[in-house]
């Protein structure tokens, strides 16, 4: 008679364990779901760039393509930089390329991300959804605004910025050090990277094909010197969360801690680049426009809802936690286009 309860214990133990391991499953599920849906949407945007690019769709690649026309004309001894800057209005510039790159890390994050727990899931949907919305053409488009003005810079005034005040106004606006022509693409990881000395100090490096840059400088960038006293770029004030990769967004971070720890040890007063949007976008300028973790619940919600899982379980699926003006010259000069 004992061996009953026995069974009957042994049976309920099994049911509920079946019952955990099917809730397990099906939550997977469901985020397996999500993620390949922004895995999905990712990649489409990201193709559709690409074909935009190469039929000229996007107003700013072209005029990207007849600044750097103008200026190689202009300045011969400049062609290499030239060229370098013009590749970001074809489908061989590192804005794109790391776009490309960071979708395919995140397509690979999307598999194991579900098994790994609720973090890892809600960072890859936030980063697929970064993609995304870097990809949307327009917004590419005023990221090019960045080259575009290093360009016009360099024309010595024959060329007018574009969706920018005029170098001067800028300076005076945002009270920013001259650094010279170049200054937009500084601490934009798609053209360089914070390299830290034996002092502890940290100084921008240009990578190779832009290293001539470095030469239209009065001298080399510190980081410590740069965050308080930086100009205006779409980057750096507006491009920034859609147009970096988490490894990028940790190195920024990195080096921001170590400059302010540096700071504080001796006595100085540090302020971070991001702590302000800068003055100095034209008015309406378009913005990256990203999920946020509200949408992030909304889409856990909805896929809760329709998803069907293989194990008839009762168990509800959890929702997931979280995470100006002055005046203006832009170029008029190209018009045409959208």
């Amino acid at each position: 008679m004992e061996k009953q309860p026995l069974r009957k214990f042994g049976v309920m133990l099994l049911v509920v364990l079946l019952a955990v391991l099917s809730g397990c499953s099906s939550k997977q599920d469901e985020w397996q779901q999500m993620l390949q849906e922004a895995s999905s949407r990712a990649d489409r945007a990201v193709s559709n760039l690409e074909k935009q690019i190469s039929n000229g769709g996007i107003r700013n690649t072209r005029l990207l393509s007849r600044y750097a026309d103008v200026v190689r004309k202009q300045k011969p001894e400049m062609g290499e930089i030239v060229d370098a800057l013009a590749e970001d209005a074809t489908l061989k510039g590192p804005i794109l390329k790391g776009l490309k790159s960071r979708l395919e890390t995140a397509r690979q994050d999307a598999k194991s991300a579900p098994a790994q727990g609720q973090a890892a899931v809600e960072n890859t949907w936030n980063e697929l959804n970064r993609i995304t919305s870097a990809a949307a053409p327009d917004v590419y488009g005023m990221m090019l605004t960045d080259p575009i003005n290093v360009l016009a810079d360099m024309s010595d005034g024959r060329l007018a910025r574009v969706s920018a005040m005029s170098k001067e106004a800028s300076a005076l606006a945002n009270q920013s050090g001259d650094q010279g022509v170049g200054g937009q693409l500084v601490g934009n990881p798609n053209y360089g990277h914070w390299q830290q000395d034996s002092s502890g100090n940290s100084f921008w490096a240009w990578y190779g094909q832009y290293a001539l840059l470095s030469s239209l400088f009065r001298g080399p960038v510190s980081y410590g010197g740069w965050a308080g006293r930086r100009d205006y770029s779409y980057y750096n004030d507006y491009g920034r969360d859609a147009y970096t990769s988490p490894s990028q967004r940790r190195e920024q971070n990195t080096v921001r801690q170590q400059t302010e720890k540096k700071f504080k040890r001796e006595g100085k007063t540090f302020r971070s680049p991001y702590a302000k949007t800068r003055t100095g976008g034209a008015s309406g300028i378009k913005k990256p426009v990203i999920r946020n973790n509200r949408s992030f619940k909304s889409a856990s919600k909805k896929s809760s809802g329709s998803f069907k899982s293989p194990y008839k379980s009762s168990s509800k699926s959890s929702t997931l936690s979280s995470s100006r003006s002055s005046s203006y010259r832009t170029s008029r000069s190209f018009g045409g286009g959208k």
